[in-house]
């Protein structure tokens, strides 16, 4: 008779998605826990210039940091906000004008910093996941 694996899951909170991250992850925790870690860091200043550069109606700047934090969503799970990041880039390069992009840019706005939120909590309990 054999002993049964002693295999914990970690529970990934429903917006992110857990079959994304273990077909990138293989379910190694430590390297998530790093991978989340690296993209906050990344995330961080670039979310912050998402409303200077659309107050300051600087369409070109906005899509580029749209297009940059769109990635880093995907690495972390968050496939609706990179489509959300994707939609809202496409739009930009259509636009020539900031006006018409002011209620997807709030309704983008408000999921990027609620996804940057979600990553950070997801990662304060993977690190103590990690140590137990």
């Amino acid at each position: 008779m054999s002993t049964p694996i002693n295999y914990k899951e970690f529970i990934f909170n429903e917006k992110i998605d857990k079959d994304s991250l273990s077909a990138l992850y293989e379910d190694d925790y430590a390297y998530i826990e790093e991978i989340f870690s690296i993209t906050l860091t990344q995330l961080g200043p670039d979310v912050a210039k998402l409303p200077e550069a659309f107050q300051a109606n600087d369409l070109g700047a906005l899509r580029k940091l749209v297009h940059k934090i769109k990635p880093s969503f995907g690495f972390v799970g968050m496939d609706a906000t990179q489509a959300l990041c994707k939609a809202f880039e496409d739009s930009c390069a259509e636009a020539n004008q900031m006006e018409p992009l002011r209620k997807p840019f709030e309704e983008l706005y408000a999921e990027v910093t609620d996804s940057t939120r979600i990553v950070e909590e997801e990662l304060k309990k993977l690190k103590e996941f990690n140590k137990s």
